[in-house]
């Protein structure tokens, strides 16, 4: 190995340790995320390889063809797991520890046959496989939209095709330790491409943490941690902007959970949490996609309904109302029936404010309530 390609795979080995000194640094801040632990393993079995390789001369050919190998195996099954608990999914030991299995049988055979060529050949299919298996576990995750989730996704590409590359270049010279100037400058492109995927996975895995944190906290100030819906402020916001592009035809509905100090009074305040969950699923489940909803006081939702006549919005407040009606609850071997009151107003001009046709849907709640419950109330602004 020439002093260029000695000099990549230091560079290489630095920074895996220093970045896995950050995710052990992150682990700390955030002891409760398991994954911060397996980007920390993994960087540090990897960084084990490249050392190993960095020291192939003084290190018999038997060992440069399987230990180096079997850790860097180990290494992306690690970073394969810590992908998978970045997402929240489970990861058995053993389907961890299954490629480096593998592999073992693997360096068995082909010490039983005297090609050591086919080890390296073989460990470096399985971490295309790996690397793809990551790259797969960023892409289904992407929902998220978050930007360094497509940056990571794109580098594990790389590295699965570098790879098979090296996999078949291997392959094809039948040798571990390319002497040529061809293979020579062959396996610095490759180290190059390592170099600049370590560098780039690390950080953007930092990154992605960082992002994903960022818009939890976001999504914490605008949500109702209960339903899941906006909560007011987030719900004048975007209601403010929505009514814009609706030129003034819009309409606003207040629905309130019917007897709520009631529900908590006789059943606990988990039936009242669970009434509140099952209003909020209801309501989802019967608006449509256009429409907004959130949680605005303790039993109250309001929502906007836009491009509609008053008929239309009041279709789809009493579906609201009907299909609560039909849903029952049981707590602790009790059972308790939930309706819903509403009052609803449609606004005809963009010279209706939302605040004038909130105050309008407030005062038809009122009367909602006062003329029985479990119905609604509607009204056009003035």
């Amino acid at each position: 190995m020439g002093p260029t390609a000695t000099l990549l795979l230091a560079a290489i080995a630095v920074i895996l340790i220093v970045m896995a000194a950050a995710f052990y640094l992150a682990g700390r801040r955030e002891g409760s995320e398991t994954y911060w632990r397996s980007w920390c393993v993994a960087n540090l079995l990897i960084a084990g390889a490249v050392v190993v390789f960095i020291f192939e001369r003084q290190v018999p050919l038997m060992l440069i063809a399987t230990v180096p190998n079997a850790l860097l195996v180990l290494g992306y099954a690690m970073r394969w797991q810590a992908a998978r608990q970045f997402a929240g999914r489970v990861v058995p030991a053993m389907v961890i520890l299954g490629p480096a299995s593998v592999f073992g049988g693997l360096c068995a055979a082909s010490m039983h046959s005297g090609s050591l060529g086919n080890i390296f050949s073989a460990s470096h299919v399985m971490l295309a496989g790996l690397a793809g298996a990551i790259a797969f576990e960023f892409w289904r995750e992407r929902v998220d939209q978050l930007p360094s989730r497509y940056v990571l996704i794109v580098a594990y590409v790389i590295a699965a095709l570098s790879f098979l590359t090296r996999a078949v270049q291997v392959a094809f010279f039948d040798g571990l330790r390319f002497e040529e100037g061809s293979q020579q400058q062959m396996l610095e492109i490759h180290l190059m491409v390592a170099v600049i995927h370590t560098a780039t996975t690390g950080a953007f895995a930092l990154s992605l943490a960082y992002e994903r944190g960022a818009a939890r906290l976001r999504y914490a100030a605008t949500h109702d941690s209960l339903t899941g819906l906006m909560n007011r402020g987030a719900f004048e916001t975007v209601a403010k902007q929505r009514i814009e592009r609706c030129d003034g035809r819009f309409a606003v509905a207040m629905i309130d959970i019917d007897h709520f100090k009631r529900i908590n009074d006789l059943y606990g305040h988990a039936a009242g949490d669970t009434a509140l969950r099952i209003c909020a699923e209801t309501c989802r489940e019967q608006l449509r996609a256009s429409d907004i909803i959130a949680r605005v006081g303790g039993e109250e939702f309001a929502v906007i309904l836009d491009d509609g006549s008053l008929e239309e919005a009041a279709d789809v407040i009493e579906r609201i109302r009907r299909a609560v009606a039909e849903r029952s609850i049981a707590i602790e071997n009790k059972r308790f029936a939930l309706t819903v009151s509403a009052g609803l107003c449609h606004a005809e001009n963009s010279a209706d404010t939302l605040d004038a046709v909130m105050r309008v849907v407030d005062e038809k709640l009122y009367e909602a309530k006062r003329g029985g419950r479990n119905r609604i109330v509607e009204a056009t602004a003035a």
